[in-house]
């Protein structure tokens, strides 16, 4: 069994309170396919000490490293010492005597995207939000030590401040578990909580960075990722103020009306669907995700992540009128559907996928998105571009968040945890 993350190691809290609520999402388990013992430990992680991996009938095995079943040929080419997909990762040696770049460390950037600056990611900082102000950008971060926001200052020159802007859940709320998850509208702050009761009530944060006094909470029960768009909050979960019932789907929080309103925005198209990711492009097309359980396997843990894309022409309206629509053609495209998803963030005219397991990071792709001239409400999916590689777990993605067209990458190795911004050439 396998838990991802969304940029805050504060999740696997999150998951326990969520239970089968956001069991999709955060559980992703072995995959049923592999080709050989690298494409194991790239999607599973390191082995036991002591152990190695066999692709055997398409599956998976740990293996003593002694047996006799792995056979010399096997590894012809792959040294023992440097094998990236099963040793480095786990030979704390071989990590530490491998090359780094300061800036993405051990990950290796693909054709078409550029590396600008990398600055240093504050202590307990998860999830990060950027902020356009003029031509700069501030960061807002979300602090897990504490669950409590903080001002990061104008990028690059990002530094936490040593007084939280605010706690997240207040004092009253005891047994709340934060949701992990930053967003912004450019002006206020989103964020949330939830609590492990029958119904999963909990609340969303919003926090006015122009007008604090104008902060305020609205119950939004089992809030799991939320992403903005021209006037409205995009939340995923069980239920928001001003809607009657639960059910697991996409709600829409207006903010240009006061006091902000709330509506069931769109359904999932499968029953018992879980949580999923939430993200916008910069020309605000909307990905909405959610989660389902993998039928081609016996393991109730083993789910697959979907994610669907929705032109402004489609969403605008609904919010508008409080109706909602179902996340199936032609109101949606399904532009991904695997096991393997850990994080997702808009990038430029299109979304950055965090693919892998909840230690390993595989690779972040991209898929453009383009909104059709013709008929405003279509949207065309690119294909799936590698951003970011890597051939070992010594270097792993932590978090992501769009800064304009550009996208933050959060990585963690040796050499610490970075902030790098990455940018289309």
């Amino acid at each position: 069994m396998k838990m991802g993350t969304m940029g805050s190691g504060r999740f696997g809290r999150f998951v326990v309170v969520l239970g089968t609520l956001s069991l999709g999402l955060l559980v992703t388990g072995c995959e049923e396919e592999c080709v050989d013992q690298t494409d194991c430990a790239n999607k599973q992680g390191a082995p036991a000490e002591g152990k190695r991996y066999e692709c055997v009938d398409n599956r998976c095995v740990q293996r003593d490293i002694s047996d006799a079943g792995t056979d010399a040929g096997t590894d012809a080419g792959t040294d023992a010492g440097t094998d990236a997909g099963t040793d480095a990762g786990t030979d704390a040696g071989t990590c530490a005597d491998l090359v780094h770049d300061a800036k993405l460390g051990t990950l290796q950037l693909q054709a078409g995207f550029a590396i600008a600056e990398s600055v240093t990611l504050p202590d307990g900082i998860g999830a990060v939000t950027a902020v356009k102000n003029g031509s700069d950008f501030k960061l807002y971060g979300f602090n897990g030590a504490d669950d409590s926001l903080y001002a990061l200052g104008t990028w690059p020159a990002i530094a936490s401040s040593t007084t939280p802007l605010q706690a997240v859940i207040p004092e009253t709320e005891m047994g709340a578990f934060p949701s992990g998850y930053l967003t912004n509208d450019g002006t206020r702050l989103l964020t949330g909580y939830t609590k492990g009761e029958a119904g999963f009530p909990g609340k969303v944060l919003v926090y006015d960075t122009v007008t604090p006094a104008e902060t305020s909470y609205v119950s939004a029960a089992g809030n799991f990722s939320a992403a903005a768009v021209p006037g409205a909050f995009l939340i995923n979960g069980v239920g928001i103020e001003g809607v009657a019932g639960s059910d697991t789907a996409i709600y829409a929080l207006r903010t240009d009306t006061k006091p902000f309103q709330g509506s069931k925005l769109a359904t999932f198209p499968v029953s018992g669907a879980f949580s999923g990711y939430s993200a916008v492009t910069s020309d605000n097309v909307a990905v909405l995700g959610y989660a389902a359980s993998d039928t081609s396997t016996s393991d109730p843990w083993d789910s697959i992540n979907y994610l669907t894309a929705v032109a402004p022409a489609v969403y605008s309206p609904a919010i508008s009128g409080g109706t909602a629509f179902a996340l199936t053609n032609p109101n949606a495209i399904e532009i991904y559907a695997k096991s393997d998803l850990q994080g997702v963030a808009g990038f430029g005219k299109g979304v950055a996928l965090h693919r892998g397991t909840f230690t390993a990071t595989q690779e972040v792709s991209r898929i453009e998105l383009t909104v059709g001239g013709i008929t405003p409400s279509t949207v065309t999916a690119g294909d799936l571009t590698p951003v970011l590689t890597t051939s070992n777990t010594c270097t792993n993605v932590v978090t992501m968040a769009p800064m304009g067209e550009d996208l933050l990458v959060g990585v963690k190795d040796k050499n610490g945890r970075r902030l790098v911004r990455l940018q289309q050439r």
